[in-house]
């Protein structure tokens, strides 16, 4: 019985990653600190980006990672920055003791 409850934690533990280990920024924020306070592209063509007058900003936050809330999505950043073309993403990663974490989505654009 003690073996079969354990499988079962294995498996619901493996589930609740869901895709987030497929899909990474050119930047992934450390994770195994007390304080992480980061901001990162997302784009990987350096040489061909161009940095919009206007700047946008959307955010989820989550907490213990159990539960997350928020807008984190380019289309929130670009219309929060009345952006209609966006030129370049970046991400600012906060975390806190693991308790609290903050993504924010920033848009460049015209």
């Amino acid at each position: 019985m003690r073996a079969l409850m354990l499988i079962f934690v294995c498996i619901i533990l493996t589930s609740i990653n869901g895709c987030s280990a497929f899909f990474r920024a050119p930047v992934v924020p450390p994770t195994a600190s007390v304080f992480t306070d980061i901001e990162c592209p997302i784009d990987v063509n350096f040489n061909n980006t161009t940095i919009g007058p206007k700047k946008g900003m959307s955010q989820s936050v989550g907490i213990l990672g159990i539960l997350a809330f928020g807008d984190a999505s380019v289309k929130a950043a670009a219309q929060e920055g009345n952006i209609t073309t966006v030129d370049h993403i970046g991400y600012k990663f906060t975390n806190i003791l693991g308790i609290v974490s903050f993504y924010k989505t920033i848009a460049y654009g015209q």
